[in-house]
């Protein structure tokens, strides 16, 4: 074992961002050091001691030049948690300089300012049709601004008005093309930007309002400044022509909407003013289509927060933070001053950090954390002060801004779907165990992991790991798994993680060289896609010299069809359709639209028009086909196996082709593969429009 080639390595390595760990204990856990851990420097990172998440500081205010006024900043934050500051595909992102906007890459490296027009008051809102359009609001006037030209386009202005505003707290729409502006503060209409058209006009006349939401079917939300049961008070839901729908709640705060497990609209809100509350300061999950309330977390009353939902997740994510100043010797109470993963449908609540961040004298709102979450909820920012003001005298105002990358996104809120084969399953199976290397395309690695080539390894080759935070995400399906590595007297101790949820702890250190050993195994899953994640420590027992975490291969148990004739002979399976509402399938990027159809797969498809709208299917197998449907109205998409394009499709045709087979891909390396299909928005000439239908996906195992 040449060791030393990767001692020098190591000294070349650029931090990144790992993964979050979980908690979903209960009751008070007090943060370590409280009054005086300190953070790192920027581009550091720390792993949190209460919760073991990797946490990384982004901004460095009091280094920072203050482009608007001179001087150094004071503080740098996000601007609110009900926006995403990051764009579709998380690979850049906007934090407020005091009064002007920075812009950061995926991993929170400063890349420069925004035009000073673009001021803390203009509401910068990323485009959901590409990832580098923001658009804003400029007296009244909206315009947008391309961050890879520099060009600033006038969009609209809004001349009957001396100025429009979203309110401060709402994002541009799930299908990124309506905002919800209130016109000198009175009058609230919704914008739809490709048609360059306004709505009818609600005058709220003269009546305060604190917020505007739009939700992501485009019906509106206003929240009354005044609490109560008759019109004009509480939460009110408007449809997108800004008629009158219903009361949601009684009274207003801290909210954010979004989409349940189910495809529901929801809106997730903190119930604290709430005079007939279903459960005591609360954050309280309301369906948009009728009303009905369910309870998902409740705090101590001296608790507040802030909730930020991804667009298609299963979960939220609230922040609470405690006015009074709590400290771990008095009055610290359970889920204070911490960051939380919270479920939508109740089940868990999953705690991330301790934020650290704590009121000091004038400093009432910059203190605040204010989380704020990517629009897959893979990342987490929040803001932080770490109580610099008492401990080194900073500036009063000050905070700076903190990253967490907590894990792969959940897959689409789409109905669960099964994969029906298409033929009468057969009544025997048998059991078999799959090889997958560490090189193979369904692990997935963050951080520094270093290649080692050598005979005793499977295949001959191997990774390793030493970096805190470090880890490996091996998708696969199957019902047992195995993580296949190495052992030796420089082994450390790593971290496994089935789906998300911490399965162990594991001790990879021995005595004597153990290559190829299997170093945790589980068995007895459900026959579901599933992802194993290792996350190395960076610490090693008493014994060990090294704190190294090796990845060899995956062992899979996948079930198969049987000879019946010869009762343990595995065979090949047949294929099998995954329907495009399975939990497999997942949508980004635009809105798809769900079409009930007797002549569909399954009986339904989706379609979507939407430039950039992405289905993407996961599978284990060595050839897919896309199922779909043709007729005058369909347009051109982009095919993408494994992330690469494949093929442009044309899928128009006259008359009408229902299940068709769009494109097939053949001859794929056995193992996890994904086939994504993204709508140009262009059509041929002889169509009628660029719709794009999925209805279904073959699979060759």
């Amino acid at each position: 074992m040449q060791r030393v080639l990767f001692a020098g390595a190591l000294l070349l390595t650029i931090p990144v961002v790992p993964i979050a760990a979980q908690s979903t204990i209960t009751g008070i856990v007090h943060p370590e050091s409280y009054g005086t851990f300190e953070p790192p420097v920027v581009g550091g990172t720390y792993a949190d001691p209460a919760f073991g998440s990797t946490v990384k500081r982004i901004s460095d205010a009091l280094g920072r030049a203050d482009a608007d006024r001179g001087g150094n900043l004071a503080w740098i934050t996000s601007e609110y948690s009900t926006m995403s500051p990051f764009n579709s595909d998380g690979s850049r992102l906007i934090l407020l300089h005091q009064s002007y906007f920075g812009l950061y890459d995926e991993m929170g490296s400063y890349l420069g300012d925004l035009p000073l027009e673009i001021n803390s008051s203009s509401e910068p809102r990323w485009s959901r049709k590409d990832n580098r359009t923001i658009y804003y609001v400029r007296g009244n006037q909206l315009k947008s601004y391309d961050i890879s030209s520099g060009a600033i386009h006038l969009v609209r202005t809004f001349s009957e008005y001396s100025a429009i505003s979203g309110m401060g707290e709402s994002d541009i729409s799930l299908d990124g093309d309506h905002f919800v502006f209130a016109g000198d503060r009175r009058y609230v209409f919704v914008y739809r930007i490709s048609a360059n058209s306004k709505s009818a006009v609600l005058d709220t006349g003269g009546r305060g309002f604190d917020s505007l939401y739009i939700t992501p079917s485009n019906k509106v939300t206003i929240t009354w400044n005044q609490s109560g049961t008759v019109r004009y008070t509480g939460i009110e839901l408007f449809d997108d022509r800004m008629t009158f729908q219903r009361q949601l709640a009684r009274a207003g705060g801290h909210m954010d909407v979004t989409l349940d497990s189910d495809g529901q609209e929801v809106l997730v809100w903190a119930n604290a003013a709430d005079p007939q509350p279903i459960c005591d300061n609360a954050i309280v999950k309301i369906r948009i289509a009728d009303g009905q309330q369910s309870c998902l977390a409740s705090f101590d009353w001296s608790l507040a927060v802030h909730v930020s939902a991804p667009d298609r997740s299963g979960y939220v994510y609230v922040e609470t933070y405690a006015p009074s100043n709590p400290t771990p010797a008095s009055g610290w109470t359970a889920y204070a001053n911490e960051l939380l993963q919270v479920r939508l449908d109740g089940s868990a609540v999953i705690r991330l950090a301790h934020h650290r961040s704590r009121p000091f004298q004038g400093n009432t709102y910059n203190w605040q954390p204010r989380i704020s979450a990517s629009r897959d909820g893979s990342r987490v920012v929040f803001n932080s002060n770490f109580d610099l003001q008492r401990t080194r005298a900073y500036p009063e105002q000050y905070s700076d801004v903190y990253l967490i990358a907590v894990g792969s996104p959940s897959t689409s809120p789409s109905p669960s779907g099964t994969q029906v084969p298409p033929d009468p399953a057969p009544v025997l199976t048998a059991e078999v165990v799959r090889s997958e290397e560490a090189n193979n395309p369904a692990v997935q690695l963050n951080g520094a992991w270093f290649p080692n080539q050598n005979a005793a390894h499977s295949g001959g080759s191997a990774i390793l790991a030493m970096d805190a935070g470090s880890r490996a995400d091996f998708t696969f399906r199957g019902t047992g798994v195995q993580w296949i590595g190495y052992r030796d007297e420089w082994s450390g101790i790593a971290q496994v993680y089935l789906d998300g949820e911490l399965k162990g702890t594991i001790d990879t250190y021995s005595g004597s060289v153990q290559a190829q050993t299997a170093l945790y195994s589980l068995k007895d899953l459900s026959d579901a896609l599933h992802t194993l994640t290792l996350v190395v420590t960076g610490t090693r027992s008493a014994g060990s010299a090294g704190s190294w975490i090796w990845v060899d291969a995956f062992d899979v148990t996948v079930v198969t069809a049987a000879d019946s004739s010869s009762p343990g002979v595995a065979v090949p399976a047949a294929p099998f359709r995954i329907e495009q509402n399975s939990p497999d399938v997942s949508y980004s990027g635009g809105t798809w639209h769900p079409k009930a159809a007797s002549n569909s797969s399954g009986g339904s498809a989706v379609l979507s028009m939407d430039t950039n709208a992405r289905a993407t299917v996961t599978f284990h197998g060595t050839a897919v086909k896309w199922i779909g449907y043709r007729d005058q109205w369909s347009g051109r998409a982009r095919v993408y196996v494994d992330g690469v394009l494949a093929k442009v499709i044309d899928t128009y045709a006259s008359p009408a082709q229902s299940q068709a087979v769009l494109h097939t891909v053949t001859g794929l390396a056995p193992g996890a593969h994904t086939l994504t299909i993204e709508v140009t928005g262009t059509r041929s000439r002889q169509s009628k429009g660029s719709w794009v239908w999925v209805d279904a996906f073959e699979i060759t195992p």
